[in-house]
């Protein structure tokens, strides 16, 4: 999909403190072979804070940044892996009260890791229908993976997961990079991989903790282990030829390239053996230290970029990510200026309050 007069325009996060890895493998929690091989530095753990505060918070930064104000707004869109704090609660409609105001429409997307890239094309397309009298879009996530139902070191067999919140403004009239283009693609076949042999229950299992690696084995063991590989492989080139046609762009035009923190794979290998490009233009050096922050290592790491000033204007940055389902979204952006930023959000205490639903920004914005 080629876009026109679609822009990012800000961007925010809230991250926790990290715990180094060799802390949890004193600790007994990670086997010291599996650190070696998944290669991760740190992983961000949150002991007090809920997930949509995290969202609430890097969407608050993320608007202030845009410098637009709440009714210049017609959709919020929130994405997440786990649970939010509540069941059966509008979670979307939280993060849009406490970030963008009470009259915007707000809804929770559920792809898995893959949801909130993916969701710069739900976006993108609604700002283009001119659905709502806003010209803007805020696009968050927020997880926190608490024991006992999940442990972040263990679930999975390549991601230790981190806890944290993002947030993306995508605008029509402007921003510091031009979207140039999207490209999703699915089979949905795959997502057996993430349920394995397991039964649908009629409620949750809270004494039973999410094993992943056992659902993805199930999974392999039912079928043939080398064609689930080659379809995902096939889902990635997809991805990333579609996006890099659309825009117009070579590989070796690429100055950087933002990946999902996902450890590396068997023999060292990882997403730039994937994708063709050099490790040395991804994110993995900013991933390896906050671990996999579900679907919002995308907003964080496209911000780690701008904020080090690793990229410039006129630069052509891939954004590339995946999650269980199978989606692959790849989008091409240009940057066209460096923001002028005060740098990473700082942890602060938690909200235990909800925002109150007003059509004035909260936080004084």
């Amino acid at each position: 999909m080629k876009w026109d007069e679609l822009y990012l325009a800000g961007l925010g996060t809230w991250l926790p403190e990290a715990v180094p890895v060799e802390r949890a493998i004193e600790q007994g929690r990670y086997d010291a072979g599996r650190a070696k091989a998944r290669d991760y530095v740190s992983v961000c753990v949150a002991e007090d804070v809920a997930p949509p505060d995290m969202a609430v918070r890097a969407g608050r930064t993320a608007v202030e940044r845009s410098g637009l104000a709440p009714h210049d707004f017609s959709l919020l869109l929130h994405g997440s892996l786990w649970y939010q704090g509540l069941d059966i609660w509008p979670t979307a409609s939280y993060v849009a009260a406490g970030t963008v105001g009470r009259h915007v429409p707000a809804f929770d997307v559920q792809q898995r890791c893959n949801g909130a890239l993916g969701a710069i094309e739900l976006a993108g397309a609604h700002l283009r229908a001119g659905v709502g009298k806003g010209h803007a879009a805020l696009i968050t996530t927020g997880d926190r993976f608490a024991p006992p139902a999940v442990d972040r070191w263990n679930m999975h067999d390549y991601n230790v997961y981190g806890d944290g919140g993002t947030a993306m403004v995508l605008s029509t009239t402007g921003g510091f990079a031009r979207v140039l283009s999207t490209a999703t693609v699915v089979d949905n076949s795959l997502e057996g991989s993430a349920r394995g042999d397991q039964p649908l229950r009629p409620a949750p299992d809270p004494a039973t903790p999410i094993d992943l690696v056992a659902r993805a084995a199930q999974y392999a063991a039912a079928g043939d282990p080398r064609q689930i590989e080659l379809r995902t492989g096939r889902l990635i080139n997809q991805a990333r030829n579609q996006a890099l046609a659309d825009s117009r762009t070579r590989l070796k035009d690429l100055a950087r390239v933002v990946i999902g923190a996902t450890g590396r794979f068997e023999g060292g290998w990882h997403f730039h053996h994937l994708l063709q490009v050099p490790e040395s233009l991804t994110t993995w050096e900013y991933g390896r230290t906050t671990g996999h922050i579900g679907a919002g290592d995308w907003n964080a790491g496209l911000e780690w970029l701008l904020r080090t000033r690793a990229v410039a204007p006129g630069d052509r940055v891939l954004l590339f990510g995946g999650g269980a389902g199978y989606s692959c979204t790849a989008a091409v952006v240009e940057i066209t200026e460096l923001p002028r930023w005060d740098g990473e959000t700082a942890p602060g205490s938690p909200i235990t309050e909800p925002p109150a639903p007003t059509t004035e920004p909260p936080g004084g914005m």
